[in-house]
């Protein structure tokens, strides 16, 4: 399936692209960086699969676009369900109101661009590199 122009997973390719030359720049920073999210993201007290909802969650609350795809994209990854996004969301607009509720909805645009054209690899999250 075409990547729709101006959808999330074409700012997924557009902020990757542009985040390897920024990485370019400072390699170093950027390996740490993704050493950092690898261990924080790891299966722990709380599974992988939680982590990337509160991860969702945060980015929502933090008005991030391109990173809320990224998170819908790695919540499908690890095996979200579309209602436990929801509900994550939804505690997310509770603590957030009026502009968590904004970007909850991108975050349901970016989850229904995904379940409409792909299902989750079950490979686990891709690493996302902006």
């Amino acid at each position: 399936m075409a990547v729709e122009p101006g959808g999330y997973r074409d700012r997924l390719r557009r902020n990757a692209a542009a985040g390897r030359k920024l990485a370019d720049h400072q390699p170093e920073l950027h390996t740490s960086y993704w050493r950092t999210h690898e261990l924080a993201m790891a299966d722990g007290a709380l599974d992988r699969k939680t982590k990337e909802l509160i991860g969702l969650s945060l980015v929502v609350a933090m008005q991030c676009d391109v990173c809320i795809a990224f998170h819908v994209r790695d919540c499908l990854n690890v095996g979200a369900t579309k209602e436990e996004i929801y509900e994550a969301l939804n505690v997310t607009v509770m603590q957030g109101s009026g502009p968590a509720m904004v970007y909850a909805g991108y975050a349901v645009e970016a989850l229904d661009e995904y379940l409409a054209g792909r299902q989750p690899t079950g490979d686990g999250p891709a690493p996302h590199r902006h």
